[in-house]
């Protein structure tokens, strides 16, 4: 669990551009989903960057409904009518709409995270730190899911208890609220409040793999090479002492 609220100062919310966040050295979220797959036996991840060409529809989409402003259309296999047409309902929804113009867009955090002591970073959707409101995060998924339980099993099931999980504990958030927006017919909205239970299965997962990260010869032996290849890649310079 983090530590005392009595003790704990909520570190800045900073607004960075993807680039530079992503050359901060310290671990996030998709690192450790890097350290998981390397123990899953799945093929690295690629990284990339705001630079790489044509734009994920995923990318698109919080673009356009985060910082419209930015949003570049006609993008190559980008169809624009269905991104804008997914923001439009997502905002149809008066609580959204509600938090989107109250918070902060695509912040990013560095913080510490205790029972590692391992430098860590979080780049959040939207973040609302408003006195009318618990203090917030919001995250918004494009999904396939058919209906709201199928949505809530992918986030089990696809990690974002995970990152529910490490976003609040950094920020001591006193709500973590996921967004799953169909990406195809009939184009339906859920949010799913992150509960105690999903927060602490995600706790338990995101301090495994930061523990591995310190040490990654306790890996299984059949995993020992690719869980060590995944942690020089995140070149941070091997574990601290």
């Amino acid at each position: 669990m983090p530590e005392s609220d009595s003790t704990f100062r909520r570190p800045d919310l900073l607004r960075l551009d993807y680039d530079t966040y992503r050359a901060l050295p310290a671990v996030a979220n998709s690192d450790l989903s890097r350290l998981r797959d390397a123990l899953d036996g799945r093929p690295p991840r690629p990284q990339t960057s705001a630079g790489d060409g044509a734009l994920s529809f995923g990318t698109a989409f919080h673009t356009a409904l985060l910082e419209p402003n930015d949003y570049v259309a006609g993008q190559p296999g980008l169809n624009d009518t269905l991104v804008w047409w997914l923001v439009e309902g997502v905002k149809l929804d008066s609580r959204l709409n509600e938090l989107l113009a109250l918070g902060q867009p695509e912040v990013s955090v560095l913080f510490t995270e205790p029972q590692t002591d391992t430098l860590c970073k979080l780049r959040a959707d939207l973040v609302v730190d408003h006195p009318d409101q618990p203090f917030t995060i919001i995250d918004f998924k494009t999904t396939m899911a058919r209906d709201a339980d199928h949505f809530l099993w992918q986030c089990a099931a696809y990690d974002y208890d995970r990152q529910a999980a490490f976003y609040t504990d950094a920020l001591h958030a006193e709500r973590f609220l996921l967004v799953g927006v169909q990406k195809v017919e009939p184009f339906g909205v859920f949010t799913i409040e992150v509960s105690e239970q999903m927060l602490a299965e995600g706790r338990q997962k995101y301090q495994r793999l930061l523990r591995l990260l310190k040490a990654p010869a306790t890996a299984p032996a059949f995993r020992a090479e690719a869980v060590q290849a995944a942690v020089d890649s995140l070149g941070l310079g091997g574990p601290e002492e």
